[in-house]
């Protein structure tokens, strides 16, 4: 067989074998990513601005340690941590679902904490009225926008929560180490002064020792003519 023949039966057998790697290699690669609808980006762009506003009101108006104490802090953020979560934890349930805005609780909690009603409005409650009341409501239901803000706002509840108890308990153990500082001086202060009062009382109180009277002017007259008769 001539050199020709051997070259020419063999190239269809290598451009086969080529094309069988290129094919394998193509099916390899991952597929190309799959178009984001412009609706859903929309979306996602709105949830990631609703998200990063109500994590400002959490950080920045509700965790006002300038103008309120850290236990009115806590109460503020437990009770909306209850109120949002009792409507995450209970979709079905429609009684968590509106809070009136003159309830005392809701008021002292809420209405009177820098930041409350904001944060309320940023976690997905809008106000309506009824029978000339005024309620926040939370109407959206799971899966939608707010329901995804709800879940993150619980959730940013949670850490303030965490990082203001905290706080609190460390502010605890340095007013108790300083109170049980005090006492221990109070303690040395009190020894110093019964040592100082013992040495003062032992001064006056020390037994004192006899010392002969001085003569009489008689008893000099009469020692001085006994040593004349000498």
């Amino acid at each position: 067989m001539s050199t020709e023949e051997v070259s020419g039966q063999g190239e269809p057998g290598v451009a086969a074998q080529a094309a069988s790697h290129l094919a394998a290699a193509l099916a390899r690669q991952p597929p190309p990513p799959v178009p984001i609808p412009l609706d859903v980006k929309h979306q996602e762009a709105k949830f990631k601005e609703a998200r990063a506003r109500m994590i400002k009101i959490v950080n920045w108006q509700l965790n006002d340690d300038k103008h309120r104490k850290l236990e009115q802090i806590l109460d503020t953020t437990q009770y909306l941590q209850k109120i949002c979560g009792n409507v995450k934890d209970n979709p079905q349930e429609a009684k968590f679902r509106r809070i009136r805005i003159t309830n005392a609780t809701f008021s002292r909690h809420v209405r009177d904490a820098p930041g409350g009603e904001e944060f309320m409005h940023a976690a997905g409650w809008t106000v309506k009225v009824d029978n000339f009341e005024k309620y926040f409501v939370f109407e959206p239901q799971p899966g939608s926008l707010e329901w995804r803000i709800l879940e993150e706002a619980c959730a940013e509840l949670s850490k303030l929560s965490a990082l203001i108890d905290g706080k609190i308990k460390r502010g605890l153990g340095d007013k108790k180490a300083l109170q049980e500082r005090m006492r221990q001086q109070v303690r040395v202060a009190i020894e110093e002064d019964k040592a100082q009062r013992e040495v003062i009382f032992q001064a006056h109180t020390a037994p004192v020792e006899a010392q002969p009277l001085p003569p009489s002017p008689r008893s000099r007259a009469q020692a001085g003519r006994g040593g004349g008769d000498l």
